[in-house]
């Protein structure tokens, strides 16, 4: 139909709204300058199947709500008090700082991810409570199908500073890449309110050591596990038969789950602080804020990789 060069993502949807023959848009993205061209289409990729094809660079967006009652019939007038949906204000309808113009926003990082198959891992705005209050988080797009929403980050910057918080708010999500925080189990209990996410993956590694890296199963033993981590339940769900590996799980922990038998370690508020463990062995573990004892499939009195720049424990959900 048209193409046109726009600065943001959503400028090119809000042009597609103001044609009345547009169905869906085409957004290519130069690799050398970030400069976008927004292109027009009066089809969808449901309704011509044949002419959808991937291509790297480009994201395509399919039909797009309305943000305004009326912003086809007054596109270029101001709109009436009341008459713009959840999560949009001003006299257009515009969306709030923070909308789909930061980037592609969603509810969560899978559905972004199921709408736009070639993303890559970064940063996206998700709008957890349908309410237009968006979150920037870290979504994993590529690992495992991708669509991985990063909930607790510890990375060791420098190795004899060992600190990290406990955060009680799944909105400090939006802080993973600023600061090593670890969400409380009540976190991760109010987290799962406003998303039934039904996955959960960890992954530490240590550069002198090995890595530790599974999801949680596509079952009934997987969901207890993800239960417990998210203060459904308080039983320690078993180990055998939870979790899968990933293809660069390295761990002896992994492979020994008869001998953990049993998630965590305590029923306490802060469950990600013991992961896992065989004891005297391998441990997923945090000490204290300061303390010497970060594990990662090791224990200080037995096998112990000393810390690096860069080592780090993650928890995602999905």
């Amino acid at each position: 139909m048209h193409t046109t060069a726009v600065k943001e993502d959503f400028e090119c949807q809000m042009k597609c709204m103001e044609k009345d023959r547009c169905r869906s848009v085409n957004i290519h993205i130069s690799e050398s300058d970030g400069s976008r061209l927004c292109e027009l289409n009066n089809s969808t990729r449901e309704t011509k199947a044949g002419d959808f094809k991937q291509k790297k660079g480009s994201v395509y967006h399919g039909p797009i709500k309305a943000s305004c009652t009326d912003v086809l019939n007054g596109r270029n007038g101001k709109a009436k008090s009341g008459q713009c949906h959840p999560g949009y204000k001003g006299i257009r309808c515009q969306t709030p700082k923070g909308g789909f113009n930061h980037n592609l926003s969603g509810h969560s990082c899978k559905e972004i991810r199921d709408a736009n198959p070639l993303l890559k891992d970064g940063e996206y705005w998700i709008d957890l409570e349908k309410n237009g209050s968006l979150i920037k988080v870290y979504c994993d797009m590529t690992t495992d199908g991708g669509g991985w929403l990063l909930v607790s980050n510890v990375v060791v910057d420098e190795p004899s500073s060992r600190l990290y918080s406990s955060e009680s708010s799944y909105r400090e999500i939006g802080n993973c890449l600023n600061k090593n925080i670890l969400l409380t189990t009540n976190a991760m209990k109010e987290l799962r309110t406003q998303l039934s996410f039904t996955q959960l993956r960890f992954h530490c590694t240590k550069q002198q050591g090995r890595t530790f890296h599974v999801t949680t199963a596509a079952n009934s033993t997987g969901e207890a596990v993800v239960q417990f981590f998210s203060g459904q339940r308080d039983t320690r769900p078993n180990a055998c038969g939870s979790f899968m590996r990933m293809k660069d799980d390295t761990s002896k922990l992994a492979g020994e789950c008869s001998r953990w038998s049993s998630w965590g370690a305590f029923s306490g508020g802060e469950r990600f602080k013991v992961v896992a463990y065989v004891n005297g062995k391998y441990h997923w573990l945090f000490d204290n804020p300061g303390g010497l004892r970060w594990e990662c499939d090791d224990y200080i009195s037995s096998e112990f990789f000393g810390l690096s720049t860069g080592d780090f424990w993650k928890v995602f959900v999905r």
